[in-house]
């Protein structure tokens, strides 16, 4: 009650006008007050607070307008055109042959693997998996690494291969090591190209425009696998952890390098080889001796002329084959062989008279000015007069009818 008489009161007061001269019009007095109740005032606007990341939102906020997605861009070009293939991996089988095992695609040959049993049965179970539609077999005068597309596009499988490498898409390049073009990335080396730089070039390219990232092997040698093969993971690139001492040793163990000679470096190119491995064998209609997959010399028809010249390679026990400015040799270890084969039609010279030189319009090694071998420009000749004498040859030895049809190399008398 104290309460009401007191608001009463203040509202006469308030409404007394002190300056006017005529009384103020009478109000309507106010209805009685109900219970108080407390005076609420609007509150504030709320700040945002700020968003720690991963803390989600108690209300969404504005969403932009999506973003245009620019169409995938076309594939990376290549530095040389790609020899795709058709073929039909259900027409493939492994079958025996008079000299080996090959692997045929219908009614034609599709690889000579030589002894390799194991190998052309891989060969075949890997590209039934596989399925391509189009082939490409990256080499110059051997296949180096081949890979398979389904109309144009990576296949999802890998093939099963009998071993696997990964390949690291981040470092993988092309780089020179002792003499010979490779492709390799931090943590391995996968491909020895020899001296064709364009081949290792063509093998990155293909790498980064496909995104492959394995790199499989099959047949029974690991180290001399009958096929080398591109494939893609889903589980992501990596060449793994860097090892310095496994690079060192891979770098070492390469079978295939330049031909160190004092006052030039490298020069020409080193392939180890297993003469117990080396054998003649037919490859379509054409005889040639090869080591493994590598090709020493052709012989055309001549079947009896290619079975000596696997002889005398086998005989000699020869551990390397070279080639350097158009010439061939053999090596024992790193040093000449000192016997000259007696099935071989020899050619005898003094390495002491050797000179290099013009002769007529091309560029020659010649001995008291009669011509011995011919050379590609100057430092190829003046290469293989020092390679001569740092070997100490002084015969060319031959079989058959070279070079079309048959084995010339150098050799070592005394």
């Amino acid at each position: 009650m104290r309460i009401r008489s007191l608001v009463a009161g203040l509202a006469v007061v308030l409404s007394a006008d002190p300056g006017a001269t005529q009384p103020a019009p009478p109000r309507t007095p106010a209805p009685p007050l109900g219970p108080s109740r407390p005076i609420v005032f609007p509150a504030p606007l709320a700040q945002p607070a700020p968003v720690s990341p991963g803390v989600p939102l108690t209300a969404p906020l504005p969403v932009a307008p999506p973003a245009v997605v620019a169409p995938p861009t076309e594939l990376a070009p290549l530095p040389y055109p790609e020899n795709l293939a058709p073929i039909d991996a259900g027409l493939l089988s492994a079958r025996p042959t008079v000299t080996g095992w090959q692997v045929a695609l219908g009614q034609r040959v599709f690889r000579e693997l030589g002894t390799d049993e194991q190998g052309a049965k891989d060969l075949v179970r890997v590209l039934r998996e596989l399925r391509p539609t189009d082939w490409c077999v990256i080499g110059t005068g051997r296949p180096v690494v081949e890979y398979g597309l389904q109309n144009g596009k990576v296949p999802t499988v890998s093939g099963f291969p009998r071993s696997t490498t990964p390949i690291d898409l981040q470092t993988v390049r092309v780089d020179t090591i002792r003499g010979v073009w490779v492709v390799r990335d931090d943590a391995s080396i996968h491909f020895n190209c020899g001296l064709n730089r364009p081949d290792a070039e063509q093998v990155v390219a293909v790498i980064r425009r496909y995104g492959f990232n394995r790199v499989g092997r099959v047949g029974a040698n690991p180290n001399n696998p009958a096929m080398a093969y591109l494939y893609a993971t889903l589980a992501g690139d990596g060449g793994g952890a860097v090892n310095p001492l496994a690079a060192a040793v891979a770098e070492q163990s390469l079978t295939r390098v330049g031909i160190p000679v004092p006052g030039v470096g490298y020069f020409g190119e080193l392939v180890r080889i297993d003469p117990r491995r080396t054998v003649a064998r037919k490859d379509g209609s054409e005889w040639l001796v090869a080591a493994g997959d590598e090709v020493l010399a052709k012989f055309g028809p001549a079947e009896f002329t290619a079975r000596d010249a696997a002889r005398v390679v086998q005989e000699g026990r020869f551990t390397e084959f070279c080639r350097a400015g158009g010439q061939t040799f053999f090596l024992v270890n790193g040093k000449a062989p000192t016997r000259v084969p007696f099935s071989t039609v020899v050619r005898h010279f003094d390495p002491t008279a050797l000179r290099a030189g013009s002769y007529g319009t091309r560029w020659a090694v010649t001995e008291n000015g009669r011509h011995l071998f011919d050379a590609a420009d100057q430092a190829e000749a003046e290469g293989l007069v020092r390679l001569v004498r740092h070997f100490g040859f002084d015969t060319v030895c031959q079989v058959g009818t070279p070079p079309r049809a048959g084995l010339s190399f150098l050799a070592k008398s005394r």
